[in-house]
C-alpha cells in the first residue's frame, strides 16, 4: 500500500510529546488544491521548490497529490480513532491491532500496535 509511508510520521508525532492524554483523536483536517505550500507543490510535480512555476495553481499531479494525503490522513485518524475506542479493552494487544487494522484496512502492524498501546497506557495512568 503507497499511501502506508505518509502514515508511520503521523503516527510517530501522535506518540509522543506533550499531547499524550486520553483525548478523543481530533477530526483531520483535509487539505485542498488551493491551500498547497510551494513545497508540496514541488513534491506533487516531483521537482525542486526553486523549479516550481508561479503560476501553477492546479493540474492532475496536485489532485493526486492531495488525493494520496486526504487518503493517509484519513487512515490515520481512523487507526487513531479505533485505538482510542479500544482503550479499556481487556484482550491481548495483538488482538486489538489486528481488529484496528481490519477496520481500517491496514496492513501495518507496528504503527497500528503503537497506537494502541499509546491509548493502552494512556487509560491506565501511563504517560
Amino acid at each position: 500500500m503507497k499511501n502506508c509511508w505518509i502514515l508511520l510520521p503521523i503516527l510517530a508525532i501522535a506518540a509522543c510529546g506533550p499531547s499524550d492524554r486520553c483525548e478523543v483523536p481530533p477530526q483531520p483536517k483535509m487539505l485542498a488544491v488551493k491551500d498547497l505550500t510551494l513545497v508540496q507543490k514541488a513534491d506533487a510535480m516531483g521537482v525542486p521548490p526553486s523549479q516550481v512555476p508561479e503560476d501553477a495553481v492546479g493540474g492532475p499531479a496536485f489532485d493526486t497529490y492531495v488525493a494520496r494525503h486526504n487518503d493517509a490522513v484519513q487512515v490515520g485518524y481512523c487507526v487513531d480513532s479505533e485505538s482510542y475506542k479500544a482503550r479499556a479493552m481487556k484482550d491481548d494487544m495483538s488482538t486489538v491491532a489486528r481488529a484496528v487494522m481490519a477496520t481500517c484496512k491496514v496492513t501495518n502492524e507496528p504503527d497500528v500496535l503503537a497506537s494502541v498501546l499509546k491509548y493502552r497506557n494512556c487509560a491506565v495512568g501511563n504517560k
